[in-house]
């Protein structure tokens, strides 16, 4: 199988790259928040999984290993295919979906299309053990209260990982302010850490 694939992305779609490695362009199914990190003309190594069946042969492909890892537990989960895990990926941070899964929150899996309160249960029961317990990164932004959670994930859709998040939130006075204000100010104190 193909664990990974160095090259230049030559196209990026909505939900795909094409990436070139010695004159052979690869499609490769991507997360949004892949796509987020990467642009075209750009050399990347993408981390890939192979879906082969009877009538199909897909690349699917990741930037991080978190999310490569994920995405394999998450459609071994049965009922769930890789379209329904890129899905996942492509609405929350990999960091995100397993604190999701960890803490058993149907409702905002449900959040993510073409998922039920049916499948997400079945997600969350068939992965919470696998996912072990409550790790360091989960554990430091279970402290952040839930009126911050669509701060997050916006936060995290634009590629910023859940500790660094959670460290510019504390250093911040919250007090009065809109969630547009707090994400535009998180990412000043962010930029400046960068």
């Amino acid at each position: 199988m193909i664990s990974y694939i160095k090259g230049e992305v030559v196209k990026k779609g909505i939900d795909y790259i094409i990436l070139e490695n010695n004159n052979i362009g690869y499609h490769i199914m991507a997360s949004l928040s892949t796509l987020n990190r990467i642009s075209e003309n750009e050399k990347v190594r993408i981390l890939t999984y192979m879906h082969i069946r009877e009538d199909i042969m897909a690349l699917y492909g990741f930037i991080t290993s978190d999310e490569v890892e994920l995405f394999k537990k998450l459609i071994s989960v049965n009922g769930i295919g890789p379209k329904a895990g890129l899905s996942v990926l492509s609405t929350y941070e990999a960091s995100t979906v397993r604190e999701i899964i960890v803490r058993e929150d149907v409702v905002r899996l449900t959040k993510v299309p073409g998922v039920g309160k049916k499948t997400a249960s079945k997600i969350i029961l068939e992965l919470k053990d696998k996912l072990g317990t409550i790790d360091d990164e989960v554990g430091e932004i279970s402290v952040i209260s839930h009126e911050l959670t669509d701060v997050v994930d916006a936060l995290s859709a634009l590629g910023f990982n859940t500790l660094e998040i959670k460290k510019t939130l504390d250093k911040m006075d919250l007090r009065g302010k809109s969630e547009n204000d707090i994400i535009k100010e998180a990412l000043k104190n962010m930029n400046r850490q960068g």
